[in-house]
């Protein structure tokens, strides 16, 4: 398991909260997620021989939110 920490523009509200995290679950072989609103940033935890933060990160973005590098 990989533990990473994504940055995000775009969330206002409790409903973007809700969004990307649900953009980020769909991802196949993310285990756990959770969005902090307050600090615009994402844990996510995902099994790196199923997934990679790229696809993590797309997911994000097609939710039309911005990752921050």
């Amino acid at each position: 398991m990989t533990q990473e920490i994504i940055n995000i523009n775009g969330m206002m509200c409790g409903h973007c909260q809700a969004t990307v995290e649900k953009a980020i679950k769909a991802v196949k072989g993310v285990k756990n997620v959770k969005v902090d609103l307050e600090k615009k940033q994402a844990a996510v935890e995902y099994d790196d021989a199923a997934t990679d933060m790229s696809k993590i990160k797309k997911a994000v973005t097609d939710a039309g939110y911005e990752v921050v590098v």
